[in-house]
């Protein structure tokens, strides 16, 4: 825990230095080629921002140790610099645009909360800075018409079919009807949860599942799980969907245990993939199942020695995996890192021209951790990555493994009760 203390501190006084005079500008030669990362270090989700610090220090490290900074730019080191968001979009813009006007950045890697991302858009777009949004995954951040913004992880268009292709898996598997299960939806009341519940309920529908509830509950008065937990039995919900935040998955785990309610829970994403889920449950993560645009070990993370030397100094250096926006976040910083390298250049719109161009010859290797296959961001799809899709995870023995689809699998899937694998 230490460590994450001095990290956090480390990197909010880098954060102060930018505004504190002493600046180089990018064209120095002596100076750092600086990335901005927007991340949300203090409120209820500051465990998303825990994350992003543990990649931005490791990124450093592979970046200026292993690869030897910027060799094109003289072997310039890369420095990574954590701008506080709050946990509140509406608080978000102020100290974004405050760092991006000291003029002293090339990229920025964008915030893994899409409310966030969707504040800070505009902004960059306006300096014309380059910016690769991590783990957003509202489909509205590509459909706005900017040209410096990058979407690299699934949205809930391509996370959806991958659950509902997986209920159906898992109802074979069980011998049940796929159609005989009742679903139930909750979700957070932000940009992320409304967006995956609705894309949700949508196609879990015109695919012929059983929604028998679907209920949003408001993030900052939400301190009792009961009222919701009960419903969700009253509706004799067996299959349920959350799409929630750490604090939040806490109280609902609590309703859930203490009513002894056990539906087969599938995640969206987000904090059901993360270390702190663990922290707060315990063994009772164990068999909890969740799709997410990324799991640590899924097939192409686990193929690329690269991506596989930093997880191994990212559990060295802070004792837990590479984790679900840790991921996409470090895939962000490798693909304006391998933009940067290519032409050898710091200006803003040669590295978004560098970014579009980049493909299976130029930068599919770093598209391959994230996807398992290279891809390229497609412009007229509003520089989205256009292989983005999800991967489902089961949490075993106290980590998240890749469980489905087969080809990105790394571990069988375990039987919830029996916590033994299918045969």
């Amino acid at each position: 825990m230490k460590k994450f203390v001095l990290l956090t501190l480390v990197l909010t006084l880098a954060v102060s230095g930018v505004f504190a005079g002493g600046r180089r500008a990018q064209d120095d030669p002596d100076a750092p080629v600086r990335f901005l990362m927007s991340a949300m270090m203090t409120g209820p989700n500051a465990e998303s921002g825990r994350q992003v610090a543990m990649a931005a220090r490791t990124a450093e490290w592979y970046i200026n140790e292993v690869l030897g900074g910027f060799p094109s730019l003289g072997g310039r080191r890369v420095e990574l610099v954590i701008v506080d968001s709050t946990s509140d979009a509406a608080m978000a813009a102020a100290p974004f645009e405050a760092a991006l006007g000291t003029g002293t950045f090339s990229v920025v890697i964008g915030n893994p909360n899409s409310a966030i991302s969707l504040v800070n858009q505009p902004i960059a777009e306006a300096f014309r800075i380059p910016q690769v949004l991590s783990s957003s995954a509202n489909i509205l951040l590509s459909q706005g018409g900017f040209q410096y913004s990058f979407q690299l992880n699934a949205t809930p268009l391509e996370v959806v079919p991958v659950q509902m292709s997986f209920i159906r898996w898992y109802a074979g598997l069980l011998g049940v009807a796929p159609e005989a299960l009742r679903i139930g939806i909750i979700y957070a009341d932000d940009a992320w949860g409304t967006d995956q519940a609705a894309t949700t309920n949508r196609l879990l529908r015109e695919n012929g599942f059983n929604v028998v509830f679907s209920q949003s509950y408001n993030i900052p008065t939400f301190t009792d799980a009961t009222p919701l937990v009960t419903a969700l039995m009253h509706a004799g919900v067996d299959v349920l969907m959350p799409a929630s935040y750490p604090s939040d998955l806490a109280l609902i785990f609590t309703a859930k245990g203490a009513l002894g309610f056990n539906p087969l829970v599938i995640g969206g994403g987000a904090a059901m993939t993360w270390p702190s889920l663990y922290v707060d449950l315990g063994a009772a993560t164990n068999g909890i199942v969740s799709a997410d645009g990324f799991v640590w070990d899924q097939r192409g993370a686990r193929e690329h020695p690269g991506w596989m030397r930093m997880n191994e100094w990212h559990e060295r250096t802070f004792g837990e995996f590479i984790a679900g926006q840790g991921g996409p976040t470090l895939v962000s910083v490798m693909l304006a890192y391998t933009a940067i390298e290519n032409i050898g250049s710091l200006n803003g719109t040669a590295i978004r021209d560098e970014l579009r161009r980049l493909d299976e010859n130029s930068a599919g290797h770093w598209f391959r951790v994230q996807n398992g296959v290279g891809s390229r961001f497609r412009q007229d799809h509003g520089n989205r990555n256009i292989s983005a899709g999800a991967v489902m995870m089961q949490w075993q023995n106290g980590r998240p493994r890749a469980v489905y689809p087969p080809d990105l699998a790394s571990s069988p899937l375990w039987h919830p009760q029996t916590f033994q694998p299918f045969r």
